[in-house]
């Protein structure tokens, strides 16, 4: 009987063990997200500007679905190096409005010598901050976060901000990485689609479109303003 209790014991403080485990391993996990995720340094624009990034990154058919054409007026939220900015201003063409907006001075500068080099004059550029992208009301018809939404430190009240710099009928576009990729950010700093989509949701926005299968490494959320 004793020896029975003994086995007893020893089975209850394995399943103990393995419970605690199991809370860490979770706690951990929710742990490491951390917000948010570091600028990206200035220092390192080679690596937004490399060739090879249109291979994976697939700007062509990111304008495509979100279907932008002339005479748009698009903010690219976190321009870095211009990017994204550059394509944006190509396919709205001269009677669109490109916002290439960024908290860092010296990629704005990056830019402005970009867009003196291309002869493009239909991109302004704006200088946000953490908490305020500094885009005028009913401006515009979509604006892009890529890569962008992990580095925003309070993304509830910076959201609100964008929904009210889109017009009526305006769409935001969020892509980040997903946890699986192997390139991009610290996993860390990733975020799960579902809590972005839970972050727009009490920012007032609706989740329209969802594209898990578009671009290798990366989710696209568009969103649209909701009637609350």
């Amino acid at each position: 009987m004793i020896n029975q209790n003994n086995r007893g014991r020893k089975v209850f403080l394995i399943l103990l063990g393995i419970f605690f485990f199991c809370v860490n391993t979770y706690a951990n996990e929710e742990i490491r997200r951390e917000r948010p995720g570091k600028l990206f340094s200035p220092s390192k624009i080679p690596l937004l500007e490399d060739p090879k990034r249109d291979t994976w990154q697939k700007p062509e058919e990111i304008l495509n679905v979100l279907g932008i054409g002339k005479g748009q007026a698009v903010a690219d939220i976190g321009a870095g190096s211009g990017y994204l900015a550059v394509k944006l201003s190509e396919r709205v063409g001269a009677a669109g409005v490109v916002y290439a907006v960024d908290v860092q001075q010296e990629m704005l500068d990056y830019i402005s010598k970009r867009l003196g080099t291309e002869g493009l004059k239909n991109v302004i550029l704006v200088l946000g901050n953490m908490d305020d992208p500094k885009l005028s009301p009913s401006s515009l018809d979509i604006a892009i976060l890529l890569s962008t939404y992990h580095e925003i430190a309070e993304p509830i009240d910076f959201m609100k901000k964008i929904k009210s710099a889109l017009k009526p009928h305006g769409r935001l576009a969020i892509l980040e990485f997903s946890d699986e990729s192997p390139i991009g950010p610290p996993l860390k700093v990733r975020l799960p689609e579902d809590l972005v989509i839970n972050e727009l949701k009490q920012a007032g926005f609706a989740l329209s479109q969802k594209y898990n299968f578009l671009l290798p490494y990366q989710y696209l959320l568009v969103f649209t303003p909701s009637s609350q």
